[in-house]
């Protein structure tokens, strides 16, 4: 979909994020979390499947991720989780008693889970990556803040996010203050 698309099925994402959120409470299956876990981050899938539990920290309430779109080999950044999102890690660590890798499974079949899971909240039509275009949109909604926003899901480039912040409505072409 394109990035407007996502914009006009906001509606479907909220409540995709809800309806994962109570079938994970029912059972905490790989393909929900996974999928709960893209949806509440913005990340890329191929992030979401390095984590460990050494990333997650529940004493600090955040999930420290390797970046993989950066030049740079090794490249981690540390960001805050939603209470939500802990208690969603929490049982999902706890009930399948994970002990290292989060997601053990390959990229291909962590995009056959997340198709699967979209199919059984009534995403259809949406591709994984759509997840990352929904967080960001929302969060430009919520937030007002695109520097806030870039910094979360390290986007490198302002020209892309303007994108996003032109299909939100955002007025990002004028200065800030009047004087």
């Amino acid at each position: 979909m394109q990035i407007r698309d996502v914009y006009l099925n906001l509606n479907s994402y909220r409540d995709a994020m809800e309806k994962l959120y109570k079938l994970i409470w029912r059972i905490p299956l790989r393909r929900y979390v996974l999928t709960y876990v893209l949806g509440a981050t913005g990340r890329r899938i191929g992030e979401a499947i390095l984590l460990t539990t050494r990333d997650v920290d529940f004493e600090d309430k955040a999930i420290t991720w390797r970046i993989l779109k950066k030049r740079r080999a090794d490249y981690y950044v540390t960001l805050p989780m939603s209470p939500r999102l802990e208690e969603v890690l929490r049982r999902y660590i706890t009930i399948n008693a994970v002990t290292d890798k989060l997601f053990p499974v390959s990229l291909r079949q962590a995009q056959y889970d997340v198709k699967r899971a979209f199919q059984e909240v009534g995403l259809y039509g949406w591709r994984v990556h759509d997840l990352r275009h929904a967080f960001i949109l929302e969060a430009l909604l919520n937030t007002r803040n695109i520097e806030l926003v870039r910094r979360w899901t390290q986007h490198s480039s302002y020209k892309e996010l303007l994108e996003y912040a032109r299909v939100v409505g955002m007025e990002v072409d004028r200065p800030p203050v009047p004087w």
